[in-house]
């Protein structure tokens, strides 16, 4: 074998091994940089009463995490987990009614305080290497939130926080039309 037809036996061995290396690199599952959890809505379901009217508002959604670190454990009370802080519930749910054509937060007398359905749910990982978790959440709300409030049409915005304090997008239903 001359040296011209090593040199091109070596190239075309080179060649070969970097495409093999570039095809396994893209097969990975590799984490993107980003630490936000994802979410999104995955469906709404109504369940009716007896009477025929809208009582029940399952909403399920779906959630992802790069670096595995969504959810509490009972022993996350202190700041900025504790009751009271804003990092308390780790997924917070509003809930919104359509009044002359604009989204707004229900409230509710005599504190004038908003209804939200706000959650807190348990540690996804329990290991504490980083590692990516998804699922789903199935939330159930009441499609009458408080006794006299009988909204005909709301929707709710969803956010997940991890224990960085990251926060997901909102995740948004669509109009959810009820009969009461």
């Amino acid at each position: 074998m001359s040296k011209s037809e090593l040199n091109i036996f070596c190239l075309k061995k080179l060649i070969k091994i970097f495409f093999i290396v570039l095809i396994i690199n893209a097969c990975k599952d590799k984490l993107t940089e980003t630490h936000f959890p994802e979410l999104s809505i995955e469906k709404v379901t109504l369940y009716k009463n007896n009477n025929g009217n809208d009582s029940l508002i399952n909403i399920t959604l779906k959630y992802s995490d790069n670096d595995g670190d969504l959810g509490l454990s009972e022993n996350d009370t202190f700041p900025p987990f504790n009751f009271g802080n804003k990092y308390f519930y780790n997924l917070k749910i509003k809930y919104l009614v359509r009044k002359n054509g604009v989204w707004e937060q229900i409230t509710k007398s005599p504190l004038n305080d908003t209804i939200n359905f706000n959650q807190r749910f348990k540690r996804l990982n329990e290991s504490n290497k980083k590692r990516k978790v998804y699922g789903e959440f199935i939330v159930r709300v009441p499609a009458s939130p408080y006794p006299g409030i009988k909204p005909d049409t709301v929707l709710f915005e969803c956010i997940i926080i991890d224990r960085n304090l990251n926060k997901s997008n909102t995740a948004r239903t669509q109009a959810i039309f009820l009969k009461h």
